[in-house]
């Protein structure tokens, strides 16, 4: 693991949780304000901060079909209004060769409860 690779991904992370939660995108049956693109995911809690992290191919449809995290969100009785989603762009560079390590980096730094279990470092 490269020094840049783990700076981008705490970028990233810096991101995911610094963005204004009245920013992220409000969840819906439908998901049509979720763009079709690439991005590495959080799914966020209005108050508790992250609860998932994720990168997907397409997350429109990552999340149409449905995801665990609001699930759980839903089994600990959190109101739908507090839970959100925020997506984070990666270009195809990214996507093909590092969308897994940032990933891991990031779920190893921020631990966040929903996801089963932390990627083991390099």
């Amino acid at each position: 693991m490269t020094p840049e690779l783990e700076a981008q991904a705490l970028a990233i992370l810096d991101t995911l949780t610094s963005t204004p939660f009245g920013q992220c995108i409000p969840i819906s049956r439908s998901f049509k304000d979720v763009t079709a693109s690439a991005s590495i995911y959080a799914v966020r809690h209005r108050e508790l901060g992250l609860l998932y992290v994720g990168k997907t191919r397409y997350s429109r449809e990552r999340f149409r079909d449905g995801h665990k995290a609001f699930l759980w969100s839903w089994l600990d009785l959190y109101s739908p209004e507090d839970i959100r989603l925020l997506l984070y762009p990666l270009d195809f560079v990214q996507l093909q060769t590092l969308s897994s390590s940032l990933e891991a980096i990031i779920i190893a730094a921020a631990q966040p409860p929903y996801n089963a279990r932390y990627p083991a470092r390099d």
